[in-house]
């Protein structure tokens, strides 16, 4: 399950986990409690990232529509100060004018980019939830902080109408208690009669 931490002790957290301070708080009647964390925990388990991984490129090899071929590229960038390692990394489709299909079995990754393509990652587990549009990549083994991998998504083919298509991408650190990092919207370009 995923839980969302509370806008203002997400930000106080952040800071004190970082620096690796206790946190305060404040119960209704004004008695001050220490909470004692560790870095990207809170009490009751939940493991955020201290500072988030980026998601800094996504592109397609082909964006011409009804393409087979193509594959979708997502590059994340995980800080040496994530405090987590990263377990998992959700695409949600977001309302689009034409729903994209997946072949969640030809899902991969590596380290590295496109242009600079390292060893192979190992995945645990690919789930495809077509009703939700979603796609939830687990790794075998979590990465560590201070690395950037790339995630590679084999759709059935290209959407059929063109438009800009959209996803938007959750980072998890390990443990069914963490708590998901919003890295931000990827965008996907199909055009009729596009590169092939």
């Amino acid at each position: 399950m995923t839980r969302p931490i509370p806008p203002d002790l997400g930000k106080i957290a952040g800071l004190a986990i970082a620096s690796g301070v206790a946190l305060m708080a404040f119960s209704g009647d004004f008695a001050m409690e220490t909470v004692v964390v560790e870095a990207g925990e809170l009490r009751g388990g939940v493991r955020f990232f201290s500072r988030p991984p980026q998601l800094v490129d996504s592109i397609t090899t082909f964006n011409a529509v009804s393409i087979p071929a193509a594959k979708y590229y997502f590059t994340i960038a995980l800080p040496e100060q994530a405090g987590e390692p990263l377990d998992r990394v959700v695409f949600q489709q977001q309302p689009n004018p034409d729903p994209i299909n997946f072949y969640p079995e030809q899902t991969f990754a590596f380290f590295g980019d496109r242009h600079n393509r390292g060893q192979e990652i190992a995945l645990e587990s690919v789930n495809w939830d077509k009703t939700a549009g979603k796609i939830t990549v687990t790794f075998a083994q979590a990465i560590a902080p201070g690395t950037i991998i790339t995630i590679g998504l084999k759709p059935w083919k290209n959407p059929d109408v063109p438009g800009v298509y959209q996803f938007r991408v959750f980072a998890l650190p390990p443990g069914t208690n963490s708590q998901a990092m919003d890295l931000g919207v990827a965008r996907f370009q199909f055009y009729r009669g596009g590169t092939w």
